[in-house]
């Protein structure tokens, strides 16, 4: 089954998907993800 995980880039705000490949990821860790804008500094607040 593949891992996905949402982030969210602020502290209140839409939750953006992606898959983390193959990086081992939890809830709470930081991440930088490729947005339409640019690199992004984001947060993992799912894993499913």
């Amino acid at each position: 089954m593949k891992t996905i995980i949402g982030v969210r880039l602020k502290k209140i705000g839409k939750v953006y998907y992606f898959d983390p490949e193959n990086y081992n990821l939890n809830v709470g860790d930081y991440v930088i993800v490729e947005t339409a804008l640019g690199e992004e500094y984001a947060e993992v607040v799912i894993r499913k």
